[in-house]
């Protein structure tokens, strides 16, 4: 949560980049029915708080599991860049406005943990975990409602979206000569994308913008590893999930 602050300052650049903006453009026609295009850029917030679990095993004692848990299930987050490039439909019905958008986000997002040596309650054995969740862009599609109020439009949209994951983890501890147990795993991942958002349009077709969108992501990684370490087996089972905040600030043509 240390990283709050500086999500904060994004949003205060992105809120006053939205009303600046608009506040010295000229006034325009306020239609807005038609195809749209544009890019937005911005920041992420992303925040993931993994469900991984330790089994008992014969590698691992019935208490092992429960000293592993605050560290299996350490929350991730970072703060990254975004860019988008969006396009999209509208029609304008008395001052409801009515459409659909796909957007195409591209980040450099990676989140990591490290953790120990942590000492078990037997057998004087230390253990080190280390996780990190990587994401590089989102495809989403939202149907989205708005309401017009001369050259402003407010919206609303939810819809299904798509990212792609790396999972990296490594476990490794004393009982074994400090040997590694590494988990990798990358996946598409299916999950849902909502946003709320306010435009004003300027002559010649050209919209300023700034939105806030959220997505999230039930199960980016859901797999077991199991390993043998000493002889006997062990086995961990990953369940991550992930969520994102944007704020970005978007220069629109229509046509």
């Amino acid at each position: 949560m240390h990283k709050l602050p500086k999500f904060r300052s994004i949003i205060c650049a992105t809120i006053a980049a939205g009303i600046l903006f608009p506040g010295i453009a000229s006034a325009a026609d306020a239609t807005w029915s038609g195809f749209y295009g544009g890019f937005a850029l911005g920041g992420t917030y992303g925040e993931s708080n993994p469900d991984t679990v330790g089994e008992s095993t014969p590698y691992f004692t019935s208490d092992d599991p429960a000293v592993q848990r605050p560290y299996l299930q350490k929350s991730l987050d970072d703060l990254a860049l975004n860019g988008s490039v969006l396009g999209g439909y509208d029609h304008q019905s008395g001052q409801l406005v009515y459409g659909i958008e796909a957007d195409l986000s591209v980040m450099d997002y990676s989140a990591s943990t490290a953790s120990g040596p942590v000492r078990y309650n037997s057998a004087g054995v230390d253990f080190n975990i280390n996780s990190t969740l990587e994401t590089n862009f989102a495809f989403s599609i939202r149907p989205k409602i708005g309401y017009a109020v001369g050259n402003w439009m407010f919206h609303a949209a939810a819809g299904p979206s798509i990212g792609y994951f790396d999972y990296d983890f490594r476990y490794t501890d004393t009982n074994s000569a400090g040997e590694n147990e590494d988990f990798s795993e990358s996946s598409l991942a299916l999950g849902i994308s909502s946003g709320l958002g306010s435009s004003y349009k300027l002559d010649n077709g050209w919209v300023l913008r700034g939105d806030y969108v959220m997505n999230y992501y039930p199960k980016v990684i859901d797999e077991r590893q199991s390993f043998v370490r000493a002889g006997f087996r062990g086995s961990f089972d990953h369940q991550v999930d992930f969520q994102s905040h944007n704020l970005r600030f978007a220069v629109i043509k229509r046509f």
